[in-house]
């Protein structure tokens, strides 16, 4: 079996696994195909963790900053923990991500009002480069919700025609999972769903490319918000809206069961007392 169909097969049993558990299921199917596990986590949308490294500065774990088994923060540009020879961003990518992250860190504060935000810059053969902005927020305890996280991924690969042309394809997965507090009406049960959507758009560059970095950044910056804009509507009809059709229609069901019984009962007290 060549590796494309081992990964396709892999992912497709990930469809048929409880959501929930999609992180330890996804490592026991890599461990079962080691050759291409990289690939496969490259294709899987999970939920996104948080680093830490020795200062305390947070950052977001994820496929676009591992190699190997570390994690290179987007603060420090350095890997957690410490490997030799590793993949780093060019000066002048490195210099570009710097900026992208106080923008995006700025965007998350406004949108998401809270949370974490990580930007990361790879180079590529072909003369450009590639991006992910990345969000990860926890949603903590309040009324009717346990716990549960949302993490934002928006991967933008950049190429240019040599000139004064640069096309942007972003690919943005949203994944969101929550906990319901158990209570006597719903029961007890989660939430857990991704959606994704992409978009490419063509822009041409300041003449003599001037400016090329403030240039990168808004028109990523911009993709990024109207993807996600499109998403966080999707999410809220799609998933919140199909809850609670189903937590009414359960009601309605008890409720009518309820009513069955109730009027069984009297039928059978009427024929006791005058059948």
């Amino acid at each position: 079996m060549e590796s494309k169909e081992k990964i396709l097969s892999c992912l497709n049993i990930l469809k048929r696994l409880p959501p929930t558990q999609i992180q330890k299921n996804a490592a026991a199917l890599a461990s079962l195909i080691p050759d291409y596990a990289e690939e496969l986590y490259q294709k899987i949308d999970k939920p996104l963790d948080i680093g830490q490294d020795e200062k305390g500065n947070q950052y977001i774990q994820s496929e676009f900053n591992r190699d190997g088994d570390s994690f290179r923060s987007h603060v420090t540009n350095q890997y957690y923990p410490q490997i030799d020879d590793a993949v780093y961003p060019s000066d002048a990518l490195r210099k570009l991500e710097i900026k992208a992250n106080a923008v995006f860190d700025e965007y998350r504060r406004l949108y998401y009002e809270g949370g974490l935000s990580s930007c990361y810059f790879w180079d590529k053969e072909d003369g450009g480069f590639a991006t992910a902005w990345l969000i990860r927020k926890n949603v903590e305890k309040t009324k009717g919700i346990e716990d549960g996280s949302w993490s934002s991924i928006n991967v933008i690969d950049i190429k240019t025609d040599g000139k004064s042309k640069w096309t942007y394809k972003i690919t943005t997965s949203v994944v969101l999972e929550m906990n319901i507090i158990q209570n006597q009406d719903v029961g007890k049960f989660n939430i857990t769903g991704t959606l994704t959507k992409q978009k490419e758009e063509s822009f041409e560059a300041p003449a003599g490319n001037k400016d090329l970095e403030l240039f990168h950044i808004m028109k990523i910056g911009t993709l990024v918000e109207d993807v996600e804009s499109y998403l966080r509507s999707q999410m809220d009809s799609i998933y919140f809206g199909k809850t609670k059709d189903i937590v009414f229609q359960t009601r309605f069901i008890e409720g009518e069961k309820h009513f069955i019984q109730q009027r069984q009962g009297l039928a059978g007290e009427f024929k006791q007392k005058y059948g």
